[in-house]
């Protein structure tokens, strides 16, 4: 412990600070790295503001599917939170993560707003490999292309507790 000036300085105390900032550096990092990825996932049809809220937003995971929702693409936060692989994911549709705790009233709803092709935002309650259940927030967004032809959703999905 340093000692200076009569105030005692902790050595864990700006170790604290500095793991912080290292926690935010990460998470940076791999919001630009699946930034990328998308790009090449979508053909770089990212519009900014896509790209801004996948910067500013807290997520555990992305996913994207074609308009069918097809799991096209998912980031690695996927298997972290769900335990499923990505070669799994690809393909399925995300309902496959859902189980009979899962409202059926949610379920519906979800199938409103993407057949209208609306933004939706709430939470799920959707299952790991495990059959864990959890509970997730979701938004999904729909992507459009330069002729405003509806190419992929996308959804930020963020773990809120056990369910």
């Amino acid at each position: 412990m340093l000692i200076t000036a009569n105030r005692a300085i902790s050595p864990l105390l700006s170790f604290d600070f500095y793991l912080e900032a290292y926690h935010r550096l990460v998470k940076t990092l791999k919001k630009e790295e699946d930034l990328k990825h998308l790009r090449e996932v979508l053909n770089g049809n990212l519009g900014s503001h896509i790209q801004n809220l996948i910067l500013e937003e807290n997520y555990d995971t992305l996913v994207v599917t074609c308009p069918k929702q097809h799991i096209v693409w998912v980031n690695d936060g996927f298997t972290q939170m769900t335990g499923y692989t990505k070669h799994f994911a690809i393909g399925k549709r995300p309902s496959f993560l859902q189980g009979k705790e899962t409202p059926k009233s949610t379920t519906n709803e979800i199938r409103e707003q993407l057949k209208a092709t609306n933004t939706y935002s709430g939470s799920v309650i959707n299952h790991r490999k495990n059959g864990e259940p959890y509970l997730c927030k979701i938004q999904i967004l729909p992507l459009y292309d330069s002729q405003k032809e509806l190419t992929h959703f996308i959804a930020l999905e963020k773990e809120l507790l056990a369910a």
